[in-house]
C-alpha cells in the first residue's frame, strides 16, 4: 500500500525544522509521507501566504499574516479538520494568546505548534540576576556600558518599538481583533509613539554596531560566541540559545523590561501550521495536526529535537526545564501577557514598509514628530479599514 505523500514548507532554522522532520518517521507509521523544504527568517517574516499554498500542504505561518490569507482565500480552517476535543485542548492549554491569534474571522487557521514572545536575554557570567534590567530606565542606564545588543534590523527595529509602546502605553486593553487598543486605525497613539521612539532612539544610539543589522538570531548567535554584548532587552526568544548541550556560552532569558518593575509583555511571535486550500488529503493532515500539537509530542520528541513547545504542560515540564533550564518556566509569566500584533490585510506589507521607514529615519536621527507623523501616515495608507479594499 502507497503512503499518502504530503509537502510542509517550513522555518529554515534548528528551532522551525529539526522538531517536525524528528516526528517524520511516526507520521510514516501512519500511512502518511511528508517532505519539509524550508525558507530562511525573512521569508517567514515576508512571504506571501497565496504564494506558498499554490505548491504546499501545510505551511509554517506567522500569525499577522491572517488577514491577508483570508482575503486571499488561500487556507482552509483547521477547525473544521481537527476534532472538537484537539480544538479545546488548544484553548486550554495555549501559551498566552497562541491559539487566539489564529482565529480570525469566527474560524482557526492554523495549529499552534510553537510559542514565542519578545523577552529579554543575557549572559549570566557576566550580568547577575539580580543586576538585570527591570525597566525601561535601568536599560538606558545598563546601555551605557556599550555591552548593550539590539535585534534592530528594518523589521526587528519595528517590532522592538512596538513593544516598547506597549511598555509606555497607558492601558493594556486590547481591540476586539486583539491588538492593543493604543495601535487603532488611525496609527499608534501618538503620545505613546512619542515616549516610546524617544527610549528606542536613546537606546539606539548606545547599542553595539551591528544592531543595526541584526535579526534576534543574528544577536543571539554573537552573544554566545563572542564577549562584547552581555544583554538585549528585546529579541523573540530562542530556547535553542539556553541549551548547554548546544552552546558553550548559554544564554538566561528574561521579561522584557517595563516601566513600573513588573513583568513586562512582550510581542506575541510563535509559529502555527495551516493548510492549503487546494490540499485534499484531510485524514492525513488531520493526523499531522494532530499529532504534532499532541501533548505527549510536544513535552516529547519535539523539545528534545530542539523545538519551541506551543502546548502549556511542555513549558511547565520538568525534563523539558531541564533540557533547557533558563527558559521556559523564566519567561512564562512575560508570554502569557504578551500582545498580540495587528492581523488586518495589508499588515505584512505594512510591517516590511514601515520597518524600512523607521529604521532609515532613526539612523538619521530624524525628529521624533516627523518619524511619528511619517509612520502613521503609512499605517494608515496599508492597514486603514478604506485601504484594505481593493
Amino acid at each position: 500500500m502507497t503512503n499518502i505523500q504530503l509537502k510542509g514548507i517550513a522555518w529554515s532554522h534548528s528551532r522551525g525544522i529539526d522538531p517536525l522532520r524528528a516526528c517524520i518517521p511516526l507520521l510514516a507509521e501512519r500511512g502518511i509521507d511528508i517532505q519539509w523544504d524550508t525558507r530562511p527568517l525573512q521569508g517567514f517574516e515576508e512571504a506571501s501566504i497565496e504564494m506558498l499554498a499554490a505548491s504546499y500542504d501545510l505551511m509554517s505561518i506567522d500569525h499577522p499574516f491572517m488577514g491577508d490569507a483570508f482575503a486571499q482565500k488561500a487556507l482552509q480552517p483547521i477547525c473544521e479538520i481537527i476534532g472538537k476535543g484537539t480544538y479545546q485542548d488548544y484553548r486550554d492549554n495555549a501559551v498566552g494568546p497562541s491559539t487566539s491569534s489564529y482565529e480570525w474571522m469566527g474560524k482557526l487557521w492554523a495549529a499552534p505548534v510553537d510559542a514565542a514572545s519578545q523577552v529579554a536575554a543575557y549572559r549570566p557570567d557576566f550580568l547577575a540576576e539580580i543586576d538585570v534590567p527591570k525597566t525601561w530606565d535601568d536599560v538606558l542606564k545598563l546601555s551605557n556600558t556599550g555591552k548593550v545588543g539590539m535585534a534592530a534590523n528594518p523589521t526587528h527595529m519595528l517590532l522592538a518599538y512596538a513593544t516598547i509602546c506597549h511598555a509606555f502605553a497607558d492601558t493594556d486593553a486590547v481591540l476586539p481583533d486583539l491588538r492593543p487598543v493604543w495601535w487603532s486605525d488611525e496609527g499608534i497613539e501618538r503620545e505613546t509613539a512619542l515616549k516610546a521612539l524617544a527610549c528606542l532612539k536613546r537606546l539606539m544610539s548606545k547599542a553595539v554596531e551591528l544592531s543595526w543589522n541584526a535579526d534576534p538570531i543574528d544577536i543571539f548567535n554573537h552573544m554566545t560566541t563572542h564577549d562584547d554584548i552581555f544583554y538585549t532587552p528585546v529579541a523573540f526568544g530562542y530556547s535553542n540559545y539556553a541549551r548547554p548541550g548546544e552552546y558553550a556560552k548559554p544564554l538566561n532569558f528574561t521579561a522584557v523590561p517595563s516601566c513600573t518593575g513588573t513583568v513586562g509583555a512582550g510581542m506575541l511571535g510563535g509559529v502555527g501550521l495551516a493548510v492549503s486550500r487546494r490540499s485534499t488529503e484531510i485524514d492525513a493532515i488531520r493526523a499531522v495536526l494532530e499529532v504534532l500539537s499532541s501533548q505527549q509530542i510536544q513535552s516529547g520528541i519535539y523539545a528534545e529535537s530542539g523545538g519551541q513547545p506551543a502546548h502549556r504542560h511542555a513549558w511547565t515540564d520538568k525534563k523539558v526545564n531541564e533540557i533547557c533550564p533558563n527558559f521556559f518556566e523564566p519567561t512564562l509569566e512575560s508570554l502569557d501577557k504578551s500582545f498580540v500584533r495587528p492581523r488586518v490585510p495589508g499588515y505584512p506589507a505594512f510591517q516590511r514598509k514601515g520597518g524600512e521607514l523607521l529604521h532609515q529615519l532613526v539612523r538619521e536621527d530624524a525628529p521624533d514628530r516627523v518619524i511619528v507623523d511619517k509612520f502613521n501616515d503609512l499605517w494608515r495608507h496599508f492597514c486603514r479599514p478604506e485601504a484594505r479594499v481593493k
